[in-house]
């Protein structure tokens, strides 16, 4: 995907969401839910165990969906594996949030500290592993209180890349986010945030996630999506398809209103295009 993108020919990506991926959608709605405080917008089916469940904080959308259901309407199969990106969601009170859910049951991944000389965080993991981290910058200016749910003022969705510069070439080049920040500001960065509308995304390589954390990532099945609306599923898959981007699941219809395809990053992670149904 080297290819300099013609901008008067560029599909448009609107209104992203978040999808992850998970083994018992109930365990992870109570989570993002009941413990960190998401506000549930929208289920399918209304009744019984949900194939997907949509949820809000703030700007940022959330969508819980599971395994089953992903490989009975979409022919996507994975199942759970290593860590492929994390959920970073900033907070004044980084300790405070991590006492927090940990005592709600949510294992500690990685607890408080400072990193790059900029940044305070902790890390700790969903039902099905995927890392939730609490940042902010430093310096730290709160008294941890781990006896209330956190207030959070914003939102991140981290994709672990082994390759940066094709990601952002996919990102930034390809689906038109703005880049935001990078650190190191010279040379290969560790590190890479956009804006593509309300979503917060940002890249980072597995080496930095190693060596400033302590965790492992990468490789192993999908374990969630980034979701795009287009005008039009069909052209914008035949306009990514042109640009060297492989197709995971071709168009279909589904959910009854809806019309999906979904295409891979350039580390194999889904990213699902979507518009409501027309006659096809």
């Amino acid at each position: 995907m080297s290819e300099r993108v013609d901008a008067s020919s560029r599909v448009a990506f609107t209104n992203p969401q978040v999808n992850l991926y998970a083994h018992d959608s109930e365990l992870s709605l109570r989570f993002y839910r009941d413990v960190l405080g998401f506000t549930e917008t929208f289920r399918i089916p209304k009744e019984g165990v949900p194939d997907h469940v949509e949820l809000q904080l703030g700007p940022f959308n959330l969508g819980v969906a599971s395994f089953d259901a992903l490989n009975r309407y979409h022919g996507i199969r994975t199942w759970p594996g290593p860590p492929r990106g994390e959920i970073a969601l900033f907070t004044d009170d980084v300790d405070g949030a991590h006492g927090w859910t940990t005592s709600q049951g949510a294992p500690s991944l990685t607890p408080p500290h400072d990193f790059g000389g900029y940044v305070h965080s902790a890390i700790v993991a969903d039902p099905d592993g995927n890392p939730v981290v609490f940042t902010s910058r430093l310096p730290v200016k709160t008294t941890p209180d781990p006896t209330h749910r956190p207030t959070f003022k914003n939102h991140l969705f981290n994709i672990y890349t082994s390759n940066i510069e094709s990601s952002l070439q996919f990102y930034h080049g390809l689906l038109g986010s703005t880049e935001t920040f990078r650190t190191p500001k010279q040379g290969s960065p560790d590190h890479v945030e956009m804006e593509l509308g309300p979503l917060n995304l940002a890249v980072s390589t597995l080496e930095a996630l190693k060596r400033d954390h302590g965790l492992v990532g990468g490789g192993g099945p999908p374990r969630g999506e980034v979701v795009l609306w287009v005008s039009d599923v069909d052209v914008a898959l035949s306009w990514l398809n042109e640009r060297g981007t492989p197709t995971m699941s071709p168009p279909h219809n589904f959910a009854g209103t809806l019309r999906g395809a979904w295409v891979a990053d350039p580390d194999n992670n889904p990213v699902q295009l979507v518009a409501r149904s027309s006659h096809r």
